[in-house]
């Protein structure tokens, strides 16, 4: 009798930061009562479970609802998102994942896309590696694009932002609000995450 031996997870020994967008007062996208912060969180706590049943080291930029501002913040955006960086430099994270979501004045407008850091080909090949497993879950495929916002910009640690759907989308609202996928978007995430460190590092 031939017994299979489960491959072990690349995650191992690694850290991955999962950056849960918006949050507080800043709601980011909305449609009509749905909100982005609140879905930013749950696929979040999701992705952080199914790594660490993985094997990898885990952490949150926020577990809650609030943002990462001081109180008598002059500008709470920028500090939010100053505070997140930090806390991902600090821990030494191999990697991080920024989520988010999308909206678009033609509904017809769906689907996953995956941004990476300019000047860093290591997350031109992780937002790759990603946006192929993505792309299991797209209508359509699509491709990888250079990210021009605060988070990418600014961290020295390798990272990408994905734009997990369209709230403006009713395909992809009608999937966003049903628990079950997004566990499953959160393993599909993680696999591409374990890809990338397969390949790559």
């Amino acid at each position: 009798m031939v017994f299979k031996v489960k491959e072990a997870s690349s995650l191992i020994n690694n850290i991955i930061f999962i950056d849960p967008g918006h949050g507080g007062k800043d709601n980011g996208t909305h449609y009509e009562n749905v909100l982005e912060d609140e879905l930013n969180l749950k696929l979040a706590k999701n992705l952080y479970e199914a790594i660490l049943n993985d094997g990898g080291y885990c952490y949150l930029t926020r577990n809650d609802d609030y943002d990462l501002s001081y109180a008598y913040s002059k500008n709470h955006k920028l500090d939010d998102l100053k505070k997140r960086i930090e806390y991902i430099e600090k821990a030494k994270s191999t990697l991080f994942v920024s989520l988010h979501l999308n909206y678009y004045p033609n509904n017809n407008v769906n689907g996953l896309q995956v941004f990476y850091q300019k000047d860093n080909e290591k997350s031109k090949l992780l937002a790759t590696t990603m946006q192929e497993t993505l792309n299991k879950e797209n209508l359509r495929k699509k491709e990888t694009k250079k990210g021009d916002f605060y988070l990418l910009n600014n961290c020295k640690v390798t990272g990408i932002l994905i734009e997990y759907g369209f709230l403006s989308s009713e395909y992809d609202r009608k999937k966003l609000l049903d628990d079950k996928y997004l566990k499953q978007l959160a393993n599909l995430i993680k696999s591409g995450i374990n890809e990338y460190l397969k390949k790559y590092c």
